[in-house]
């Protein structure tokens, strides 16, 4: 069973139930709803069928709803010459005016009225990642003419990117706050924000979901180098990342987009929160049924880097073989995971050290070493709430970490966690009784069998969020009892602590 998760964005190539089951059984961990695309009622159709494959087939999966922020588009644009749009030669002069207009002859106009004021003469405008790019000559109060660098065909609804200017328009639209209000009624695991620029567009919206009595959990999508600028407050305030390539090399000098990605993840490992990598990973498998050698790499190095998820996007929603672009990012990630734990073997890497605030970084390190000098095959984990998951995940163990919860909601939620899988279990008043419903769990579910030793780590109140403060080595299909191995282990743990 491969550790790191893969994210599937839903869309019509994987609308069927029976798709949707089979991409769920081959690795599928998290379920993505562009809001970008379709209507709130679609979203609900989606929404129930993921849910119901998830039930049938008895996993947790997650569902993030991705906003889709103040991306600004041409406005409609006709079809001069049978090539879909207005073709620009380079050189050529484009018109951008401030009122809707039907785009042709040179003049176009977009979705976004404030463009006219905010650009300024030598800014540059990019169409469609930058396929097109202009440069802004000169201004009026109602238009901006540029000058085409780099010519193309313009067509209906493609985006704008502005590198160099300064958007004055807030990160979340009024179209972002109903799909917010919809995602709090129908209780999704995630929201991505798009286009962060700062640490308080995520505080605003976290401020209303709590106003709205809401744990949805926050995605802040880094794809604006005015959020570089930010990073570490952004990485703060959220509860994870999305290294949105896309935007980013579009924003960015695109040769700088491999080290930020470096960064960002090391800087999520730092900060104890799950990062996704996302964009044309295998985007040639929308059309073909094999990947490219490149996109191989490029998913290998993500993983190399330490990322917990990684993401497929048009290869799912409307690619030809979406099934086998899961089965490829899974393959991948196992052939790359098996080297990684091998290499880690070879080197004896020391454990990382994560930034926590109640020791449960120390526990587990300390846990790491255990599982390293005794071979066990499964660190098992109570989590009340998804911390706990969530520390041990960022250690990269080279076992399997089971996180045991009686709260659907957060088993859902640590499904984004690098090698946690999500079991459901009741809560256990006595440090005997979990250890007897582990055992009982990791056999029926041939997680280990009988001999097998495992590492349970678990507050003496499993159900008391925050009193994580034991660990028990038990050998599989053994009774426990209690030995002077448990105060050992208590003594382990504070001496890491220290």
């Amino acid at each position: 069973m491969i550790r790191t998760k893969i994210v599937a964005t839903m869309g019509p190539a994987v609308g069927k139930p029976a798709t949707l089951r089979q991409l769920l059984h081959a690795g599928v961990d998290v379920c993505r709803i562009n809001f970008s695309h379709g209507t709130l009622a679609e979203a609900a159709v989606v929404l129930r069928e993921i849910r119901l494959a998830a039930e049938e087939s008895n996993l947790a999966v997650a569902v993030l709803g991705d906003l889709c922020g103040p991306k600004i588009r041409l406005g409609k644009v006709a079809d001069e010459d049978g090539s879909g749009g207005m073709p620009l030669a380079t050189g050529s002069t484009l018109i951008i005016k401030r009122e809707p207009l039907l785009g042709t002859d040179g003049r176009v106009s977009s979705t976004y009225s404030g463009l006219i004021d905010d650009i300024r003469i030598g800014d540059r405008l990019l169409v469609e990642d930058g396929l097109v790019r202009f440069v802004c000559t000169e201004k009026s109060a109602n238009d901006i003419t540029l000058n085409c660098t780099s010519g193309g065909v313009l067509k209906s609804s493609k985006g704008i990117n502005l590198p160099n200017t300064p958007i004055n328009i807030p990160s979340i639209t009024e179209r972002d706050w109903e799909c917010v209000d919809w995602a709090i009624e129908n209780r999704l695991d995630y929201l991505a924000l798009s286009f962060v620029r700062r640490a308080q567009d995520i505080l605003d919206l976290r401020a209303y979901l709590r106003d709205k009595v809401s744990d949805i959990h926050l995605i802040a999508k880094i794809e604006k180098a005015e959020a570089i600028q930010q990073i570490d407050p952004i990485i703060e305030a959220a509860d994870g990342l999305m290294v949105a390539r896309g935007d980013l090399g579009v924003e960015m000098d695109v040769a700088q987009v491999p080290i930020l990605q470096k960064d960002l993840i090391r800087r999520c490992q730092a900060a104890g929160k799950p990062v996704i990598v996302a964009t044309q990973m295998l985007q040639s498998m929308i059309e073909e049924s094999s990947p490219t050698r490149a996109e191989v790499s490029d998913v290998a190095n993500a993983i190399f880097d330490g990322t917990d998820a990684v993401m497929l996007s048009g290869e799912t929603s409307i690619g030809r073989f979406p099934l086998q672009a899961v089965h490829t990012m899974a393959h991948v990630a196992d052939v790359t995971e098996q080297y990684l734990v091998s290499r880690v073997a070879a080197e004896a890497l020391p454990p990382p050290r994560v930034k926590t605030t109640l020791g449960s970084g120390a526990m587990a390190r300390g846990a790491l070493q255990i599982v390293r000098e005794l071979s066990a095959k499964l660190v098992v984990v109570w989590t009340t709430t998804g911390g706990s998951a969530r520390v041990f995940s960022k250690h990269h163990f080279p076992i399997p970490i089971i996180a045991l919860s009686n709260d659907a909601r957060v088993l859902r939620r640590v499904a984004l966690h690098y090698g946690v899988i999500p079991q459901e279990m009741a809560s256990c008043q006595e440090l005997n009784e979990l250890i007897l419903n582990v055992d009982k769990l990791v056999i029926e579910k041939k997680f280990a069998i009988a001999d097998d030793r495992i590492l349970i780590v678990a507050g003496w109140s499993p159900g008391m969020p925050g009193t994580m403060n034991g660990m028990v080595v038990h050998t599989v299909g053994q009774q426990w009892t209690p030995t002077p191995n448990a105060q050992v282990l208590r003594q382990l743990v504070r001496a890491e602590r220290e």
